[in-house]
Formats: C-alpha cells, structure tokens, sequence
C-alpha cells in the first residue's frame, strides 16, 4: 500500500503528475512543514492508494476498515507519517464526495481513526484557510513552470523526457492562459537543451491551440439579429 521511489526522477514524475490533484495543491506546504520520514510525493501517492484501496472496497464496516489500518501502521513504520496518510486518505474521501457513491459512508467510517492524531483538527483548519486562499490554477502554473526551470542534465540522463511529457499532460489541464506561461518555460528549456524538447513543445502548443478555438455554429448567428434579407448559412 506504501509508495517509494528509489530515484530523484521517479520522484519528480511523481510530484507532477500530483500537481494535477487539488488536494496536493492545497495540502502539500502544510504536510511539508511537519517533516515526515516518508517524501511528500510518497505521502501523497500512498495517500491515493489507499483512498482507491477504501473505495473500490467499499469499507463502511469498522472493523473491518480497523484491521487495514492496522496493517497498514505496520507497513508504513512511522507514527507521523501513518497519520498523516489517514488524515489526506479522509481529505480526499470528502473531495470525491459529489462523484463517488460511497466516498461519505467510507469518510464517515475513517474519521474515528484520523481523530487518533492529536493534529488533525488544527490541520484540517489549516488546509480549509489555504483552500479559501488559494487561485488553484496560478499555483499549478507556479509548479509547473519550477519543475521546468530546474530540470538538469542528470534527469536528462536518467529518464529522458518522462518528466517533460508528465508536464506537458499536467499543463494541458490548465487555463489557456495557464498553458502559455507552462509553454513559454518549456520554449526556454527546449532552447536551453538544444531543441531536446521540440516534440513535447508542439504538442502543449497544439493543445493550447486547440483549447483556444471557439466552436461557432454559424447557422445560429441569424438568430441574433432581425434583418430578413440577411441570410447566414443554410438557414
């Protein structure tokens, strides 16, 4: 159920592919500050399989939801870093809340076991503060364009453009304002690296491009104005 990453790139690929995730977005600085044994991006990601583990077994029962989280203290070997699983595991339960069924029944269950850490209430606060605080969008921007600027030629070496390519994917669920300013920090890496990056540079631009186009039906626009003799299309 515990995540790890061996390399510096996995982990990177990681934390990106994260970026795409609210409640990383919200939550990350928070957890960060604590200092857990496990990385972030191991926190987070565990975080996530268990939160699918729960769901897709529909563990409303106690008991049950008992013994997995007592296996899963076991695994994970570290008092703050279980907590802190328990306590996004519940946070993600009640961000799904609206699109899974049994997110809530599952939520309710787990909350009596995230109650254990003595934090959990002063966190849970803490991250409600950053959610109202928070342009989600100009904090993926803001991400996005780091992992750009601080690629290196060691994540060259290990992984190729894996890193670039999560990037790109995280990018194209952005604003297309978002985009421009990923794609312009991609333009500079791609130049940075001698065109290493010229594939995943026209793909971000085609999707901006494509994001950018407005679907007009041009058989509607004789609905807005009243000038019989004008005919647009095949009206």
């Amino acid at each position: 159920m515990i995540v790890r990453y061996e390399t510096p790139a996995q982990k990177k690929e990681a934390r990106i592919k994260l970026y795409k995730d609210d409640v990383f977005l919200i939550a990350f600085e928070a957890i960060e500050d604590l200092k857990p044994s496990l990385s972030i991006e191991e926190l987070f990601s565990s975080a996530d399989q268990f939160t699918n583990f729960l769901l897709v077994n529909d563990l409303t029962e106690s008991e049950v939801m008992k013994y997995e989280i007592n296996e899963l203290r076991e695994e994970v070997n570290d008092k703050l870093s279980f907590h802190l699983i328990l306590t996004l595991t519940f946070v993600k339960l009640c961000a799904l809340r609206e699109k899974i069924a049994n997110a809530v029944d599952v939520a309710r269950t787990l909350v009596g076991f995230c109650q254990e850490y003595d934090g959990f209430t002063d966190l849970l606060k803490q991250l409600f503060k950053k959610e109202q605080a928070r342009l989600l969008n100009n904090k993926r921007v803001d991400l996005l364009k780091y992992e750009l600027r601080s690629i290196d030629k060691a994540v060259l070496t290990e992984d190729g453009n894996v890193v670039v390519n999560a990037i790109v994917d995280a990018a194209c669920g952005l604003s297309v304002e978002g985009m421009q300013h990923v794609e312009i920090a991609l333009s500079e890496a791609n130049d940075k690296f001698g065109n290493q990056y010229q594939k995943e540079l026209n793909c971000l631009r085609e999707a901006r491009r494509k994001k950018s186009v407005s679907n007009i039906n041009i058989d509607k626009l004789n609905d807005i104005h009243d000038n019989d003799k004008v005919n647009i299309g095949s009206k």
